[in-house]
């Protein structure tokens, strides 16, 4: 009996020794500091997966994958190093890849998990949700199927096919929009697009729900019908003038501040126009070219004049043929580049994301083909969006009546006047898409590049070169067919070795295999709209 007291009370104080030790580290606990269920920590990383997300956040990242790949497929500027983008570089491919899971993606997630976690957080989720769409819609856009983790414990999720991802994006996008609510905490400083505008986060959300919707036009044209049908009567609607979303750079700070400011130092490190896009800013609009150039055309589109500067040793304006393998000796200096005086001013101007003109624009298209009704006409979304790229570059309205009124054609055939459908290449939908094309200059180009793949509008030069190796191309020199032009990018070559079952899922989803010439889902239809000579 004596031994039994004397073991229950050493257990007896044990457990008091517990209990003392547990109250002495509550005495190390200030009850007045913040704790999770008090206060959203994670406002600072959703405002950094919003700057993570649009502007690719690393330089490095921004360089090799838009301004060496998007810009170059889009065929807005290129020459010098550009010509290794048709030869796909797996440094580059892996480090948006790494970056994107590891980092940027990871993040949004565990915010998203979080939101979900505590009460009183459903704008920091709707906003958490919209975002993972619109940086997922164009990682994938990219690739083709890709892993799509969607919770902090997916890890190594299977290659998810495109329609699938399409299929979720849309219902986020609808059940987003009715998560906000105007009585509930958001974010503020820490959101820099629209500082916590709950009305213009709707109306953008909407908007990217038409992007998308309109994408499938070709693969699924009711979908594309029911979906942009509903994004124009979703609650708070499309985006308005004004709701322009884009990210200010960071004075000062490498990697944060504009990208092209960063890298457009000298003549011989700046971006050259392609000859594509002097084709489609000469004569449109009718407008007399009043740049600085001594050689010029008579007639170019006056944001062209804006866009890029003259060359430095002939002061001309003109551009470089598009997918040169070899760059002849002092090319890059007889032709025009990337303007600093507008593009370029300041190393904080701001990143455009998502333009009120392409709204206008994707509902000229939607209109006039049928996807969407009770919206007005597609003359007045097609003049509105002109009307709204030319505010933009600091051109009166005026300006823009005298140009849509012109029939005038740039060299594939195309005019401003949406009723002039004279000649070839000169559809009302080449009309809309051109510009689109010129409005997306340069922040966008992964939106034209989109159309290309989508439409083959606008009418693009064919590149001199695509590596044969990398994709299989006719080289027919026809521009109507739309299989002479790159489709996508490879997947890094770590995937095929470290990911082996799971890359090889996701390339057997491609018609064509691991190649930069097989065309992503919404794109298999190799739809042909260009009707230039």
């Amino acid at each position: 009996m004596k031994t039994k007291k004397i073991i229950f009370a050493c257990l007896l104080g044990i457990g008091l020794l517990g209990t003392a030790c547990t109250n002495f580290d509550s005495i190390n606990e200030n009850p007045n500091d913040a704790t999770e269920n008090m206060y959203d920590f994670d406002k600072g990383n959703l405002g950094k997966a919003l700057r993570n997300g649009g502007v690719f956040y690393d330089a490095d990242v921004q360089q090799r994958i838009k301004a060496l790949g998007m810009d170059v497929f889009a065929q807005y500027v290129g020459g010098n190093s550009t010509a290794r983008v048709w030869t796909p570089n797996d440094g580059w491919l892996s480090l948006y890849w790494n970056n994107y899971y590891t980092d940027w993606f990871a993040s949004l997630n565990i915010v998203i998990a979080n939101a979900q976690k505590y009460e009183g957080r459903q704008n920091s989720l709707a906003l958490g949700r919209i975002w993972r769409v619109y940086m997922q819609s164009q990682f994938t856009d990219f690739y083709g199927p890709a892993p799509f983790p969607k919770s902090p414990e997916d890890t190594n999720p299977d290659y998810e096919s495109l329609d699938k991802q399409y299929e979720f994006f849309f219902k986020e996008l609808d059940e987003s929009v009715k998560l906000f609510d105007s009585s509930k905490d958001f974010l503020t400083v820490e959101d820099q697009i629209y500082y916590g505008n709950i009305s213009k986060w709707k109306r953008f959300a909407n908007t990217l729900r038409l992007r998308l919707a309109i994408k499938m036009s070709e693969i699924n044209p009711e979908l594309c019908k029911a979906q942009a049908q509903a994004a124009y009567n979703a609650d708070g609607g499309i985006m308005i003038s004004g709701d322009d979303a884009a990210l200010p750079g960071v004075s000062g700070v490498w990697g944060q501040q504009y990208v092209y400011y960063m890298y457009q130092v000298g003549w011989s490190d700046r971006q050259v126009m392609m000859k594509t896009m002097e084709k489609v800013l000469t004569g449109i609009g009718g407008m007399t070219y009043a740049g600085t150039a001594a050689i010029h055309p008579e007639k170019v589109d006056p944001r062209g004049e804006r866009y890029f500067d003259p060359s430095p040793e002939t002061n001309t304006w003109a551009g470089l043929k598009a997918g040169m393998q070899t760059e002849p000796a002092g090319e890059r200096n007889k032709v025009s580049a990337m303007s600093r005086t507008w593009v370029i001013p300041n190393d904080n101007r701001k990143t455009d994301l998502f333009l009120y003109s392409e709204a206008c624009f994707l509902m000229a298209e939607a209109v006039e083909r049928g996807f969407v009704t009770g919206a007005g006409s597609a003359k007045d979304w097609y003049e509105k969006g002109v009307k709204a790229s030319f505010a933009k570059w600091s051109l009166s309205d005026s300006q823009a009546v005298d140009y849509l009124a012109s029939n005038d054609k740039n060299l594939f055939g195309t005019s401003a006047n949406y009723d002039d459908t004279s000649g070839n290449g000169n559809t009302k939908l080449e009309k809309i898409i051109t510009q689109k094309y010129i409005s997306h200059y340069i922040d966008l180009s992964r939106e034209s590049w989109n159309d290309k793949r989508r439409l083959n509008l606008p009418a693009m030069d064919i590149p001199e070169y695509r590596d044969p190796g990398a994709g299989t191309y006719p080289n027919d020199g026809n521009i109507k067919n739309p299989s002479n032009f790159i489709s996508r990018m490879v997947y890094p070559q770590s995937e095929a070795l470290n990911n082996k079952s799971k890359y090889e899922a996701g390339v057997a989803q491609l018609t064509g295999g691991d190649k930069t010439s097989s065309p992503i889902w919404w794109a298999t239809k190799k739809s042909n709209y260009c009707t230039s000579n």
